[in-house]
């Protein structure tokens, strides 16, 4: 179950990008938090294009561009038929 709408803690991304990576850099400075890639800041569910090894590459992503490295736990799951990453 995905959050209705973003939060202190809660942050959606439509996409990949350098602006998730901040964000996981924000919560992982403070008390933490969760954000889903797939998701527009409206909430509506727009799902992403993952294939096999897109999952291990935004995490090596995430670990390259990030000093000390960070790295994220990540889940795929699928919501309205639509693959979101959390």
């Amino acid at each position: 179950m995905i959050p209705k709408a973003e939060s202190l803690h809660t942050e959606f991304k439509p996409s990949f990008s350098d602006e998730a990576i901040i964000s996981l850099l924000a919560f992982s400075n403070s008390k933490g938090g969760v954000v889903y890639i797939g998701i527009s800041d409206n909430a509506e569910v727009k799902g992403v294009n993952v294939g096999k090894e897109t999952l291990q590459n935004w995490i090596n992503e995430v670990k390259i561009k990030t000093t000390p490295q960070l790295i994220p736990d990540a889940e795929l799951i699928i919501i309205e038929d639509k693959k979101l990453l959390k």
